[in-house]
């Protein structure tokens, strides 16, 4: 971990953690190391995009409660509200919370999904 923590030059950083030899956790951590917040998971992956290609659009936020907040805080993306989500272009790229689900969306499509099992704030 040290070393991870050398290699990001105080810079930000997330860290993946493993579950059952699957990604199953995030931690994040601030330029001064210190552990924000971490995330338990289920992914769920598209069957329907194979692959897709990120534009240069800065995410935009969209959901409520403590994770929310926590993603606005950590990666500083525009928060937005819920009713207006249906007025972006099919170019934007979209961070979706709702309760315990992130869901990532690019061109008006679900690209992945976390489902959260465990949300712990230091």
């Amino acid at each position: 971990m040290l070393e991870l923590m050398e290699f990001t030059q105080s810079g930000p950083l997330i860290v993946i953690g493993e579950y059952h030899g699957n990604p199953g956790e995030l931690s994040f951590y601030d330029g001064s190391r210190k552990l924000l917040f971490s995330l338990r998971f289920v992914d769920w992956y598209s069957q329907i995009i194979d692959s897709y290609r990120f534009s240069d659009v800065k995410p935009m936020l969209i959901g409520q409660g403590e994770i929310a907040e926590a993603f606005e805080f950590f990666f500083q993306f525009k928060r937005i509200e819920s009713d207006k989500m249906d007025k972006f272009t099919s170019r934007s790229i979209l961070i979706v919370i709702e309760g315990e689900d992130i869901y990532f969306m690019g061109s008006g499509k679900c690209l992945f999904s976390l489902s959260i099992k465990g949300f712990k704030k230091y």
